[in-house]
């Protein structure tokens, strides 16, 4: 919930920062710093692992006020007034235009938006990346642990070892940093290509996302444990670029400026709901990961087809 409402807000204040032609790059390291604090740490907790769950969330719930005290003290909605640039006067209480009719003209702007099946395309395009996302970044250690005690004489035993666990945190960190890099490069893509061939790039990504799922969905946890650890980072490559451009470009593009908020929050609902589903389907489904990567490349090909349309 709390994560729900901070991407929206970080979405509205940081764009409020970013001049337009740089939307794509700078909005692509807003949201890249998710990813790379996620690679940070699974590499440095991998070790704490033995010290049980309590300390680790201790130390994460640490880190996280340390990084949140500093933004709420010192980070403001806009930047400070110079010569060159001065931020939106914001109409009072006592100006001409009431409450009633702003909010008629809110609403008024909101149902040209959601008429516009440009932004249910979008949404149903980002929460199939979503939901795909969240399966990996919470199941991708179980995958991994089960390629790397392929073979072992006692499979069980193995899953639980600490080192499998500590194996299986630290290679998975590859998911989100070459998610990273691909981050960057969408953003990066998005602001130099013509507007008319910007969702292209989006394509570029989902369709090899398509491929390898499918391989996966051939082969399962039966692979070597590097190729099984190559393969979950080639997916977050493919797919955390065109999810999290998306929300932080796309549904700025398409929403505007007033409202940019409210196409992130439509965004968030169909991520959410997505997430839901892939979640119950993994808690139904358990170890069976044939017929769960079965799934997600049906949910990847729902993701081509509305990659294609944008």
């Amino acid at each position: 919930f709390a994560l729900g409402l901070a991407w929206v807000a970080i979405v509205s204040m940081a764009t409020n920062w970013i001049p337009t032609d740089y939307l794509g790059r700078l909005m692509g390291i807003v949201s890249m710093a998710p990813q790379l604090g996620d690679a940070t740490a699974r590499l440095c907790l991998a070790a704490a692992l033995h010290l049980g769950w309590r300390a680790v969330f201790r130390m994460s719930a640490t880190v996280a006020c340390g990084v949140a005290l500093p933004v709420v003290l010192f980070i403001g909605n806009y930047p400070p007034i110079t010569a060159a640039w001065a931020p939106p006067r914001r109409k009072s209480f006592l100006s001409n235009q009431s409450r009633a009719e702003r909010f008629a003209k809110y609403v008024t702007r909101l149902r040209v938006l959601v008429t516009n099946p440009f932004l249910w395309i979008l949404c149903l395009l980002s929460g199939s990346l979503y939901g795909t996302r969240v399966l990996f970044l919470l199941y991708s250690t179980t995958f991994l642990s089960s390629a790397y005690c392929r073979g072992a004489a006692d499979v069980e035993a193995c899953l639980e070892d600490d080192a499998t666990l500590s194996a299986s945190a630290s290679a998975s960190s590859a998911y989100t940093l070459l998610g990273c890099v691909s981050v960057l490069l969408v953003g990066f893509l998005k602001d130099r290509l013509p507007k008319r061939h910007r969702g292209a790039t989006l394509t570029l990504f989902v369709a090899p996302l398509f491929l390898i799922l499918s391989f996966l969905t051939y082969f399962g946890p039966d692979l070597p444990f590097e190729l099984a650890a190559g393969t979950v980072a080639l997916i977050g490559f493919c797919l955390f670029g065109p999810y999290k451009v998306l929300g932080a470009v796309f549904a700025v593009d398409m929403g505007g400026k007033e409202l940019k908020s409210t196409c992130t929050a439509f965004m968030g609902v169909f991520d959410n709901l997505f997430a839901i589903v892939m979640l119950i389907g993994k808690g139904y489904l358990g170890g069976d990961w044939g017929t769960i990567f079965g799934a997600l490349t049906a949910l990847s090909w729902v993701s081509v087809f509305c990659a294609s349309y944008v």
